[in-house]
């Protein structure tokens, strides 16, 4: 069985190390970030039991935390719908994932001294600007820098709240690749700012990069969601009656 991607911190469903559960949720989890379960696509609880090879238990356990972390749905007495993308959701998540990095990017600058390393690592991946890596690939990087860049916060739900919103964000990207929208680095923006605002010990300044970056990418996104063949034909309702 393939291993979650992006690796990173782990979400509040990922159970123990080596569990059935925890194993079963990484793999779902992969499914759904990576596009092969698409957004609103339904399947069955035993269907995805067979294609793991696993029992029905363990994939139920995680399906359930999955739901609970927002990735699939439940529909009563038919199975599950992976959660689907609107531009209302887009939206939504896009304000909630700024406020929680810039929270996460203040008090990681307050620890700069725990940091170093990985800025210094990191810093010459996010500047260079030749030869690019395929989307996937750099999608997978992008996302674990972000993930790994949360590892110093002190508060463990904010780091689990942000972890959750981070996935969410990768299979905003991903599905503007799958739109024949650029590359997700010209999506996402510039993280050098951040990494120099992490570096010098500037909550201030953290906290202003990663707002500018990500009300650059929502507006990105969401110009590229909004210019997908995929939404030609969908049915614009007018505003619902006032009773």
């Amino acid at each position: 069985m393939a291993n979650a991607s992006p690796p990173g911190y782990r979400t509040g469903g990922e159970g123990r190390p080596g569990s059935l559960t925890g194993s079963a949720y990484r793999e779902i989890r992969r499914r759904v970030l990576h596009l092969e379960l698409a957004p609103g696509a339904r399947f069955t609880e035993k269907a995805v039991a067979g294609e793991l090879g696993m029992s029905k238990t363990p994939v139920h356990e995680a399906l359930a935390l999955l739901a609970e972390d927002g990735f699939v749905e439940v529909i009563p007495r038919s199975g599950y719908r992976v959660s689907r993308v609107t531009v209302r959701s887009a939206r939504e998540l896009f304000d909630l994932h700024r406020a929680l990095e810039q929270d996460a990017a203040a008090s990681v600058a307050c620890r700069p001294t725990e940091v170093t390393t990985l800025v210094a690592r990191e810093n010459a991946w996010v500047r260079t600007r030749r030869p690019v890596e395929s989307p996937d690939a750099w999608l997978d990087r992008y996302t674990r820098l972000h993930l790994l860049l949360a590892e110093p916060v002190g508060n463990r739900h904010l780091r689990r709240a942000l972890g959750g919103t981070l996935h969410a964000h990768h299979r905003l990207l991903r599905l503007c690749v799958a739109a024949d929208g650029p590359h997700p680095r010209t999506i996402a923006g510039d993280d050098a700012p951040l990494l120099e605002a992490l570096a010098a010990g500037d909550p201030g300044a953290a906290r202003r990069a990663v707002h500018t970056r990500l009300t650059g990418c929502r507006e990105r996104v969401l110009d590229t969601l909004l210019s997908s063949d995929a939404l030609l034909d969908v049915n614009i309702a007018g505003p619902a009656s006032r009773s």
